[in-house]
């Protein structure tokens, strides 16, 4: 593997500020949550996991650093053509932040057509953390995308003392996020004041579905879903599956790619791993593979479109725990 050049003072201060796709500046539930084992762990995946708790365990979540109101009166700049600024590998690096550079510069205001925008008008900057980190951001801050964005889950927002830094740093750290997944770029969608992507690509879904497929237990089940940030481990999210009359289970997805879930009424343990495949209004789209204490597998599937599932659901609901997926592009409504 290539080493990287040492980074100067200044951008290691940016790297050291990025917050990845799950690091997220948002407090855990109120409540019990499942904890996974550390892989140390005679390298053995354990959980210890109770029932979700009560319907404020899921509403009472609040941001660490809470926005303040000029974080939330704060304006960005939002353009009809925004350019595409994305690096394929670290050799295109260079190009794409040149291009981010002179791009994002103050004569964009007067593109036709560019309007000034409050920033809490913006769901992806103001629903996500990593958008929140963005509005937090007092000096230098960008805000970088995988790309495509269907199947590259990966957002991160880098906060320096200039914007340059701030956009190498989230770059770099996309760029070693995607590196594994062929075909994934990244692109920088926010830089200082200015957006840079349509607004309807910072979409940001308040909830998402969730659906659990039981061979065994009657096949597919649909839920509506929470997702929140696990205070205190990085890149993991909690989903809780939500009944008519509250939470009836909680799913946990770690950075590791290990998940674990546990359903309220039986009590039932589920371990397994799960994959991210990308963006969907703002949220990722992921597949977790587990097994119960009684040897049943189940798939849990959480933040895909409808239209979607019913055109991908022989591949979806087969059992693919270490191979991915090649997903049709469901068609807009």
């Amino acid at each position: 593997m290539n080493r990287l050049p040492r980074l100067p003072a200044a951008l290691r201060l940016a790297g050291a500020l990025t917050i990845g796709l799950a690091l997220g500046g948002c407090t855990g539930e109120v409540g019990q949550l499942v904890t996974l084992a550390d892989a140390s762990e005679g390298g053995r995946t354990g959980v210890q996991a109770a029932a979700a708790g009560s319907r404020q365990a899921i509403v009472n979540s609040t941001p660490r650093g809470t926005l303040d109101s000029r974080d939330l009166t704060q304006r960005v700049l939002v353009r009809p053509r925004p350019p595409k600024i994305i690096a394929t590998d670290f050799s295109t690096l260079p190009d794409a932040l040149g291009y981010a550079a002179r791009s994002a510069t103050g004569d964009a205001e007067r593109v036709r057509g560019a309007r000034w925008t409050e920033a809490a008008q913006i769901g992806l900057l103001f629903g996500s953390p990593e958008g929140k980190a963005y509005l937090a951001g007092k000096q230098g801050r960008a805000l970088v995308r995988g790309e495509p964005m269907e199947s590259c889950p990966a957002l991160d927002v880098a906060l320096a003392p200039t914007n340059d830094q701030a956009t190498e740093g989230a770059m770099r750290a996309c760029l070693n996020a995607m590196a594994v997944r062929p075909g994934c770029g990244c692109r920088l969608i926010a830089r200082g004041d200015h957006l840079l992507a349509k607004r309807d690509e910072f979409a940001y879904a308040i909830g998402v579905g969730t659906t659990i497929i039981d061979p065994l237990q009657g096949g597919a089940r649909n839920y509506a879903s929470e997702e929140r940030i696990v205070e205190g481990r990085s890149g993991s999210r909690h989903v809780w599956l939500l009944g008519v009359s509250g939470p009836i289970g909680l799913l946990q997805v770690d950075g590791d790619g290990r998940a674990a879930m546990t359903m309220n009424a039986t009590g039932e343990r589920f371990t397994g791993v799960h994959k991210a495949d990308g963006f969907r209004r703002g949220r990722v789209a992921r597949r977790a593979y587990m097994t119960g204490q009684d040897g049943r597998n189940v798939i849990v599937l959480v933040g895909y479109e409808d239209s979607e599932f019913q055109d991908n659901r022989f591949q979806l609901s087969a059992w693919n725990p270490y191979g991915d997926v090649i997903l049709k592009k469901a068609e807009a409504d």
